[in-house]
Parts: structure tokens; C-alpha cells; sequence
């Protein structure tokens, strides 16, 4: 079976990612708090790659059109079943099975990190996997070939194993609670004017195309419009705040990320005795450089995989898990 036959997707609550397991990726900005055609979506994904098998793991279950995520995991699954013949579901146990049953729905719930998680440590056995995307970071420490954390979000987040901090979705007034130019200190408005993609994008460590989500004014992606939103923290306009303090706010939004992930890869490498990094997600940029300030080695995965493989890689890791599945 080649491995183009299969295809892995990650449905999460704002973007579906999709992988083939040769090497194929899209990533859709498809949010599921809204009215949207997540079945019409998929069929455009089975008419585009035509797979022969297909994995899934979900991570969307928390989107406010469900009230609970029981609801919400059974709603998604529906969905892909309604297009797919005889899709596999990845659950927070490793496992496999062709059906989700409505009483063992939890356990299904945000497994994208499982399906990399295992894929990784096939290769690397003594690591911790660090994939921070649009929204969340998820911190696995992985131990002699095996993923060493909790199954719940609600754990994760206790085991510092999740933080939610991510490199686009994150509103600016979350991050930091004040900042400090000219040396004077300024506190932010707890509005949701900026967020982390803007940021990013006018430190230049994401691109136009990067900024895949909604701004917070509903307005343009370009240089300018980040400026005006991180501005706006400060009650400013653009001309009051000036652009060199709007992007000393930057940086700090960005150093904020970096001590906040550094902190916590002390935690796991104390407590797992790890001295290695494995980083994937939209946010890599972040993952190397908190790595290095606690002296940890990393590796990132777009250098091994390419960037768009690693920006989408629980669908990568999904797909090769059920391709090496579906030969035995």
C-alpha cells in the first residue's frame, strides 16, 4: 500500500489540518463556533486527495456550538462519517478503532497530541515533543519510546503539559499584563485588540499567509493593521504610540512566550531527566529559542519534514500511524 493512500486529519476547533502520509498538507481555517460545512469541507479533502484509508484525530470538541464534548466529539465524528466509509479514530490511548461509542466519546477528546506523541517517540525515545500552534503548546515528555503524560486536558494543564499560549490566536492582554517602554511601565487593556499574530508578524516571524485566523477588528493582515491593534492595547493610535514602541511591545509579547515555554522545559526535563527537545507547530520560532535559554538540545521537525508538514504534523503523524496500521 502506498503511502499516499492514507491520509491523516486533525479536526480541531479552528483549523482541520490534513497530511497524506507521504508528505502532502493543507491546513483550513475552518472554525466550529460558527455556522460552517465541516462535512462539505471534508468532501473537498476526499475529492482533493481520494484516499484509500484515513485517520483521525479530534480536537474541536470545546467549540461553543457543543454544549459539552460529549456532543461535540459524536457531532465530529458524525461528520466524517458522512463522507469517509470506514475512517480510524485515534484515541488518548494509542489506539485505533472504526467507530466512536457515545459512552467512551472522552476518550477521543484533544488526541492530536497522542498520534505525534507516538510517532515521535518511534524515533527519538527519550525527549520532550513541544508543538506549539495557533493556540495551544502541548508538552510531552516521552520516556524510553514512550509518551509520559497525562490523557486529559485537565491534567495536562495541572502536569504543566498543555499551556495555552500559542503563536497566533492568543490575545496580547493574556500574555502580558503590563509593559515597560521608556522606562516607565505601562498596564494593558484587557481588551481583545491584538493578539499574538500580531506580534509575530511585525517581528517578522510570520508571514501574511501565517496569520491564518480571524483579527480581532476583522480587518486587513498586513503591517500596517498589526501596528494599529498593538497600539490599541495601549489605548493608542497608531502616530501616539509610535512604531518603535509598538514594537518593543512586541518583542515583549515574544519574551513573554519564550520564559513562560523555557520555565516549563525546565519542569519536564527535571522531572523526566530529559536534555532534548523534538518542536513542531506554526510556532517552532518559539520552541528554539526557549530551548536554548534553558540549555536544552532541539530539533526541529521542519527541518526534517519541511515547515508545512510541521505546521500540520498531528495529521502527518495520524496518517503514517494508520498507514503502518492498516500493512499489518
Amino acid at each position: 500500500m502506498a503511502l499516499s493512500d492514507t491520509i491523516g486529519i486533525d479536526i480541531g476547533g479552528a483549523n482541520t489540518k490534513v497530511a497524506s502520509a507521504s508528505g502532502e498538507a493543507r491546513s483550513l481555517y475552518l472554525p466550529l463556533w460558527r455556522d460552517n460545512d465541516l462535512a462539505g469541507e471534508l468532501q473537498r479533502i476526499r475529492d482533493e486527495f481520494q484516499p484509500k484509508h484515513v485517520g483521525v484525530v479530534i480536537t474541536g470538541e470545546l467549540a461553543d456550538a457543543f454544549k459539552n464534548k460529549k456532543e461535540g466529539i459524536c457531532s465530529i465524528a458524525s461528520s466524517v462519517n458522512s463522507v469517509f466509509p470506514r475512517p480510524c479514530y485515534l484515541n488518548v490511548r494509542g489506539q485505533f478503532t472504526r467507530q466512536i461509542a457515545e459512552s467512551e466519546a472522552s476518550l477521543y477528546a484533544a488526541s492530536n497530541w497522542t498520534a505525534s506523541a507516538v510517532f515521535v517517540s518511534r524515533r527519538v525515545t527519550d525527549c520532550i515533543f513541544v508543538d506549539l500552534g495557533s493556540t495551544t503548546c502541548d508538552v510531552i515528555p516521552i520516556r524510553d519510546g514512550k509518551p509520559a503524560a497525562k490523557t486529559t486536558d485537565f491534567e495536562r494543564l495541572r502536569e504543566r503539559e498543555l499551556i495555552y499560549t500559542g503563536a497566533l490566536r492568543t490575545n496580547i492582554a493574556t500574555i502580558l499584563r503590563l509593559v515597560t517602554l521608556n522606562g516607565d511601565k505601562y498596564w494593558l487593556a484587557s481588551e481583545l485588540f491584538a493578539i499574538a499574530a500580531d506580534a509575530h508578524r511585525v517581528l517578522g516571524n510570520i508571514s501574511a499567509e501565517d496569520y491564518a485566523c480571524d483579527t480581532p477588528d476583522a480587518r486587513s493582515r498586513d503591517l500596517e493593521a498589526c501596528y494599529r491593534r498593538i497600539a490599541r492595547v495601549l489605548l493608542c493610535d497608531v502616530d501616539e504610540l509610535g512604531r518603535k514602541n509598538a514594537r518593543d511591545v512586541a518583542r515583549q509579547v515574544e519574551r513573554a512566550q519564550i520564559d513562560e515555554l523555557a520555565q516549563v522545559l525546565a519542569f519536564q526535563a527535571r522531572k523526566h531527566d530529559l536534555n532534548a527537545v523534538v518542536g513542531a507547530g506554526i510556532g517552532e520560532f518559539l520552541i528554539a529559542k526557549a530551548a536554548s535559554k534553558v540549555r536544552l538540545e532541539c530539533h526541529l521537525l521542519s527541518q526534517q519534514y519541511g515547515r508545512e508538514l510541521s505546521k500540520v504534523f498531528p495529521a502527518f503523524a495520524v496518517a503514517n500511524l494508520a498507514h503502518d496500521a492498516f500493512q499489518r
